[in-house]
């Protein structure tokens, strides 16, 4: 079933996508009209959040989906339709697949311009929300009219899929405890809402993660070569230690975590890459080599952006290849698990233009 608010019907969708799916182009003026698509299912999305959404959303065309199929369909046809904004909100993970679907019909049409997108703040971790400044999405739908636009590069992996951010090694594990323990407090309302908060996080990191990895002691050889122009290593404040060429092996040893990313957080505004978005047409790949008790005593530092290790390694690339020398690796894209990899190719792709609520 698709829940459609204010004046939107499905056949009127239709009948719009059916006379625009043919056009190679937008107008080079964005078309004014502005699409909400939002998960009914989501934790966050209930009644009183519908109904404030809809108070809020003014002229805007609000999209209830409950299922992935309903989720592509409403996509394809706000696309076909020729939406200049298309806002989106949940956890990170909703956030990018919406933003990788808009991206993946465009390009099959065609389409010349991209519609503008906006976060609201719904989800949990809210890493691309808290990065493009959303505060209440209520407060944030209107004033989004008004919002300024910044660009924001994305991570594009060699599978055609595109990120703000991504991780394999120690994240990903821990990502996978957090999953599990939230689906487990679940049952319980107070333990389900200290789940959605930073405390989470930590039980799943500090409680259940670091005594594994203190039995387990997960470390992975890689070797990361520059395969695009520009790659520069930096210090811990940011300054250029050395250039690299198109081609030569940036790094060659052991890490317990490489977390890569154009925006700087992971959630709950862990500034986990706080290079990501220095630099337009790169992306900051950090390289950790450190003991789980080391990055116990140094998480409060960590998580404001001021990490300073010696087996912390600093690399803003445009593209590069990251192989596991021996077995796999557990990758997170957008802060969902993703399997494990033996390879990784990441390349800057063309960016996107986001509301900023902040600016």
């Amino acid at each position: 079933m698709l829940t459609f608010c204010g004046e939107t019907s499905l056949e009127s969708l239709m009948v719009h996508a059916r006379s625009t799916a043919n056009d190679a182009h937008w107008s080079p003026a964005r078309d004014p009209r502005t699409a909400v698509i939002l998960n009914k299912n989501a934790k966050r999305v209930g009644p009183k959040v519908r109904r404030r959404v809809a108070e809020a959303a003014g002229q805007a065309d609000v999209f209830y989906t409950e299922s992935l199929e309903q989720a592509a369909f409403v996509t394809r046809r706000v696309v076909d339709s020729g939406y200049g904004t298309v806002v989106t909100g949940g956890g990170d993970g909703t956030v990018i697949n919406t933003i990788q679907q808009v991206l993946d019909i465009a390009e099959e049409r065609g389409l010349e311009e991209r519609p503008r997108f906006a976060v609201l703040k719904l989800g949990t971790g809210n890493a691309i929300a808290d990065f493009l400044g959303a505060g209440r999405y209520d407060a944030d739908l209107q004033r989004l009219e008004d919002a300024p636009t910044r660009l924001v590069d994305l991570v594009r992996l060699a599978d055609g899929r595109r990120t703000t951010f991504g991780g394999i090694g120690w994240d990903a594990f821990i990502l996978d405890n957090y999953d599990q323990l939230k689906h487990a407090a679940d049952r319980f309302a107070f333990t389900r809402m200290l789940f959605k908060s930073a405390m989470g996080y930590l039980i799943a990191g500090l409680g259940k993660s670091v005594p594994e990895f203190l039995v387990r002691r997960p470390r992975w050889r890689v070797r990361v070569t520059n395969t695009g122009g520009m790659a520069v290593q930096l210090d811990a404040d940011g300054k250029v230690l050395t250039r690299f060429r198109p081609g030569q092996v940036v790094y060659d040893g052991h890490i317990r975590m490489a977390c890569f990313g154009t925006t700087p957080f992971y959630g709950f505004k862990f500034n986990i890459m706080p290079f990501a978005d220095r630099t337009p047409g790169t992306f900051h790949l950090r390289l950790l080599d450190l003991s789980p008790l080391a990055a116990v005593r140094r998480l409060r530092k960590a998580w404001v952006g001021q990490l300073r290790h010696p087996g912390l390694t600093d690399l803003l690339l445009s593209s590069a290849r990251i192989e596991i020398i021996e077995g796999d690796a557990p990758l997170q894209i957008g802060g969902d698990a993703a399997g494990r990899v033996t390879q990784l190719d990441l390349a800057v792709d063309a960016p996107i233009e986001c509301a900023h609520f902040s600016a």
